[in-house]
């Protein structure tokens, strides 16, 4: 597993640099998010990630399970320290490489500044239109980045206050 860590920040790096992307010292790393590509990898990979992490919850997202895991070792990613890991069950349908994929930053700038920002770059723009954490993806090679204005852990609360 620290092999496909490595690997994924390296490939994230690499990326950064060869879009001109600089991350702000103020924007925070919120978690990370490892992809598998079949209902009983995500089965393993949950009770893998169960064994020394705290599930924080496990729901139902647009039609399929996403678990979030509080690391009780926090992953060093670009400098910072991320203690939280998501981990979506594939989308039916949709073929998904297993590994690593994005991080997710949480950040002050709005959407509208951040696309002029990034507007050199492949940008995706969907998740702008959710209810509750809207989004902003960068999309790399083999990776991408995505910009909220809420921690993954504070949509967790809000989400359980509401049940």
């Amino acid at each position: 597993m620290h092999k496909k860590l490595e690997q994924f920040v390296s490939t994230l790096s690499k990326q950064l640099k060869l879009n001109d992307i600089i991350l702000k010292a103020e924007w925070v790393i919120d978690h990370i998010c490892y992809r598998v590509s079949s209902e009983d990898q995500y089965t393993q990979m949950k009770e893998y990630f169960l064994i020394e992490n705290k599930l924080l919850v496990e729901s139902l997202v647009g039609g399929r399970l996403i678990a979030s895991f509080k690391l009780f070792q926090p992953i060093n990613i670009l400098g910072q320290s991320v203690t939280v890991l998501e981990l979506p069950a594939p989308k039916q349908g949709k073929l998904t490489p297993e590994g690593y994929e994005h991080i997710e930053i949480v950040c002050t700038e709005s959407f509208d500044e951040l696309i002029e920002s990034f507007r050199h770059l492949k940008l995706d723009k969907k998740g702008m239109n959710k209810d509750i954490n809207p989004e902003l993806e960068i999309e790399l090679d083999t990776c991408s980045i995505k910009f909220h204005h809420q921690t993954l852990e504070s949509v967790i609360e809000y989400e359980k206050s509401l049940d």
